[in-house]
């Protein structure tokens, strides 16, 4: 009896520790464009001088970036920032340190522990603070905000000069411990190298693959290209397969691909993502584990809320989540079931009115956060060989494609209340941004060039969901006018108003 009683207990002392076993949160995120202050900038927008020489990104520019990234990723782990970041789109290091010597990042926030991030980027900027790459700015970011403990592995492909081969590179933060003499960087076609971390916590292994593919989903001749990205990821696969079938690992990032590409792309003979990294939606064939496909996240989601990006008025979800069968084994790294979720959050990084991403813009000192939502997992380790630990699926994921359709950006009628009047601007320039990426009320005529005048100044009209020269061809250049609310904005430096719907044409307040 006394055998019996102990047994059970420790039963239940044991199922407590796995139920108590502590869960890392992982974070996927494209940041758009996170560029550092060297001021060489491949990219014509991030340059720090216009072509006439005015002002055009500044210190300023990256503090604003660096503080909204921030203050984003501290809406996790109630507040203390992810456990694990994957991010793509930081610029990559133009000015490196000489031959070939890389930053330590202990010296580092040693070197500058005295001086706030606002400092560094404001009065206290200095040729040496201009040198520093884009992923320490934002590290000391991270460390100032109280997002703390993080090591961090790169992606770089440099040339014979020491300088990068990309614009943009990927970046992992991590707080759990790295093994750095693992971390590799393989480089793909016409896209930025695929970052390979490894780490190690308590002699269980995990390894993170952080992609940034060739862009255009819809393009089958850069679908090409993808998939040459997605063999080389592959083949790596493979080959750590091979050395150990239960390997577990996470694959991350920007794929520009959709997670369905194969279904939502039928004129494509060949996709990287669902024909040669072969994700797949059936959680249950991946968790058996004798498969060599990887369970897309996107599929722990309602089929109808599937998206962190947006085109043309529809949802994409080009920011992917991908994992082996290793993570459903009741041995070291094991996926939280049903942990994926969608980093909306109002307020901050998505519009009211939409859900939509709020991008980042560079106007004045810069706003917004990105044009990509961020992605999350939850991960914890199995610490025995327990069988009583093997996951138990609710609501597993399968293949639902057939019941997918392009899901289209949803604006509701704004109130009243989130709308500028023209009484609010009606002695005001609007170029000069005091209601920079707000909605007005405007009425106005539209011209033969399908613009509109407001106080003197033009403004261009663009619609996500429609096209604007249809609309109005039978009003553009007679008298005749129109009401609409508009989101003022720019694009490529011209002011425009962005109508997001046609209900907000002759809206009926």
């Amino acid at each position: 009896m006394k055998i019996v009683v102990n047994v059970c207990v420790y039963l239940i002392f044991w199922g407590f520790l796995q139920v108590q076993a502590q869960e890392y949160k992982l974070v996927v995120h494209n940041v758009e464009n996170l560029f550092d202050a060297d001021g060489y900038a491949v990219f014509q927008d991030y340059k720090p001088y216009d072509s006439d020489g005015n002002p055009l990104y500044s210190p300023a520019h990256i503090l604003t970036k660096i503080q909204k990234t921030t203050r984003l990723m501290a809406r996790y782990n109630n507040g203390e920032g992810p456990d694990i970041m994957m991010l793509v789109e930081l610029e990559s290091d133009f000015t490196p340190l000489p031959d070939g010597k890389s930053y330590d990042i202990q010296d580092f926030l040693k070197r500058y522990s005295n001086m706030h991030i606002e400092d560094m980027l404001g009065d206290e900027f200095n040729e040496e603070i201009s040198d520093l790459p884009s992923e320490l700015l934002l590290l000391k970011g991270f460390e100032d905000y109280g997002l703390t403990g993080y090591d961090l592995t790169v992606a770089y492909d440099r040339d014979e000069t020491g300088r990068p081969r990309h614009v943009q590179k990927n970046v992992i933060y991590s707080r759990l411990p790295i093994v750095h003499d693992k971390t590799r960087s393989h480089p793909i076609e016409d896209a930025r190298p695929i970052l390979e971390t490894w780490i190690n916590v308590d002699g269980y292994e995990i390894v993170l693959f952080n992609n940034h593919w060739k862009s255009r989903a819809s393009d089958a001749e850069m679908e090409k290209i993808r998939v040459q990205n997605a063999a080389v990821l592959r083949n790596r696969l493979d080959e750590i397969m091979a050395e150990n079938r239960a390997v577990d690992f996470v694959l991350g990032g920007d794929f520009n691909s959709d997670y369905n590409q194969s279904h939502r792309y039928t004129y494509m003979d060949v996709t990287a993502v669902n024909d040669i990294l072969k994700s797949t939606g059936d959680e249950r064939m991946v968790k058996h584990g004798d498969t060599n496909a990887v369970y897309n996240l996107w599929y722990e989601h309602d089929i109808n809320q599937r998206g962190s990006d947006t085109f043309r008025g529809y949802w994409g979800t080009l920011m992917q989540i991908m994992i082996s069968p290793g993570l459903y084994d009741y041995h070291g790294f094991q996926y939280v079931d049903n942990s994926f979720d969608v980093g909306r959050f109002y307020g901050k990084n998505v519009y009211a009115n939409s859900g939509a991403p709020r991008r980042w813009s560079a106007f004045d000192t810069g706003s917004g956060y990105s044009d990509h939502l961020p992605i999350s997992m939850k991960l914890r380790i199995v610490y025995k060989d327990n069988p009583d630990s093997v996951i138990t699926l609710v609501d597993p994921g399968y293949i639902d494609d057939e019941k997918w359709s392009p899901i289209p950006v949803t604006y509701q009628m704004p109130n009243p209340s989130d709308v500028v009047l023209p009484q609010a601007y009606s002695n005001t320039k609007l170029t000069e941004g005091t209601f920079f990426d707000r909605l007005l009320w405007i009425e106005s005529e539209i011209s033969a060039d399908f613009e509109v005048e407001i106080n003197g100044e033009t403004f261009a009209l663009w619609a996500p969901s429609f096209n604007v020269r249809n609309r109005f061809s039978d009003i553009a250049g007679t008298d005749q006018s129109i009401t609409f609310i508009g989101r003022l904005g720019k694009f490529r430096g011209n002011w425009q108003f962005v109508i997001e719907d046609e209900q907000y044409i002759n809206p009926a307040w």
